[in-house]
């Protein structure tokens, strides 16, 4: 009797071992790390929720050629160091055909390497320049590089013949990216006359911006996170500055407006999109789908545009994976997502065969008035 039960047991396991194995031949993995947690958690929320949502999107349309998709999410809990545990788990352990990389510019090049030397694809959602032009072969960008809306909002700028400007920027690298990038685009066009940073712990900015006001600039940059941003905001304007403050597609987060209220009025912003007042407000077809889908499981509209890029990334890897011609193999996933063009997305139409890693060539400035983002005339 024990003899049998035994074997019994054994067969058990055997055959549980081979459903297991056939199940994950079933599924395609997919990964996602971001700032689930941490100082940035809101943004990292929002990512993943909308990779959520577009997995679901693509398995109820028949998955990847008939295979639906499995998404495996990790915390990079908002610093470097959890990037690299994330991805390297996602790499070694789950064994995922691509990923899409973190909201955090910064996290993305912890673990660049990794994905470098597995062959794993990577979409990114941070928006710094710096993952693109670091010569990586598997790195990509699901939204619009920062460049694009910092180039938008300094356009913004000579439209309305700023002269003298001031910076306020986060003493991190995201905060020093972004200013070298506004910097280069503004060449010799504007006159810097103060430069102040602040760090992610601050919450009184009243010195720094006691400086800025007595240089007296026509304009003020501020370029840091959404909840700094919103409080720099209030103390810009509490302080007496009533001129156009610019800055990054973070200003375009509703929770600007909803934090830092009257004082978000007159500021002046890039982004790739923005999340609307109302579904009706969508840019374009897939927005609106996407809000549809977000309000209907959620409850409400995503309180940032970070959602926007979880979606798009995990549509263009989607895309990638049905054309090519074999998924193990890393060279022809590259492949294929570099022969995407003209692929509609909620930022823009995507194009990736330049091989830069960037799909989209502009963003969209756009003005706060009357507690409402609004598009910004360039004419």
């Amino acid at each position: 009797m024990k003899k049998f039960f035994s074997l019994f047991l054994m067969f058990v396991l055997v055959f549980s071992f081979i459903t297991a194995v056939e199940a994950a031949d079933e599924e395609i993995k997919i990964g996602l790390y971001g700032t689930i947690t941490g100082p940035n958690a809101l943004a990292g929320e929002m990512m993943e929720k909308g990779a959520m949502l577009a997995v679901e999107e693509i398995n109820e349309a028949g998955g990847i050629n008939g295979t639906p998709i499995k998404l495996i999410v990790y915390d990079d809990k908002s610093t470097p160091e959890g990037a690299v545990k994330a991805v390297t788990r996602l790499v070694d352990v789950d064994k995922v055909v691509a990923m899409v990389g973190s909201n955090s510019s910064p996290n993305i090049l912890a673990g660049a390497q990794i994905t470098e030397d597995a062959g794993v694809l990577q979409v990114g959602g941070g928006t710094s320049p710096s993952y693109t032009n670091a010569g990586f072969k598997y790195i990509f960008r699901g939204t619009a590089n920062a460049q694009l809306p910092n180039k938008a909002f300094v356009d913004a700028m000579r439209k309305n013949e700023v002269k003298t400007v001031a910076i306020f920027s986060l003493a991190s690298e995201y905060g020093k990216s972004g200013i070298a990038s506004v910097k280069e685009l503004m060449g010799d066009d504007f006159e810097i006359v103060a430069e102040e940073t602040y760090q992610s712990t601050d919450t009184d900015y009243t010195g720094q911006i006691a400086k800025i006001i007595n240089s007296d600039p026509d304009a003020v940059i501020v370029y840091g996170m959404t909840n700094e941003l919103a409080l720099s905001l209030k103390q810009f304007r509490r302080n007496g500055f009533t001129k156009h403050i610019y800055g990054p597609e973070g200003l375009g987060v509703p929770d600007i407006i909803n934090v830092a209220g009257e004082a978000a009025n007159g500021v002046i912003f890039g982004s790739g999109a923005v999340i609307p007042a109302s579904i009706d407000d969508a840019v374009n077809d897939v927005e609106k789908k996407m809000l549809e889908k977000f309000v209907a499981e959620y409850g409400a509209l995503p309180v940032s545009d970070v959602a926007y890029r979880g979606y798009d990334s995990i549509l263009l890897i989607a895309e990638a994976l049905k054309n090519a011609a074999d998924i193990n193999d890393p060279d022809s996933i590259r492949e294929a997502f570099l022969n995407i063009k003209d692929f509609p997305g909620i930022a823009g139409n995507y194009d990736f065969s330049d091989g830069s890693g960037d799909g989209l060539n502009q963003a969209r400035a756009y003005i706060i008035e009357d507690g409402k983002n609004v598009l910004f005339d360039m004419d």
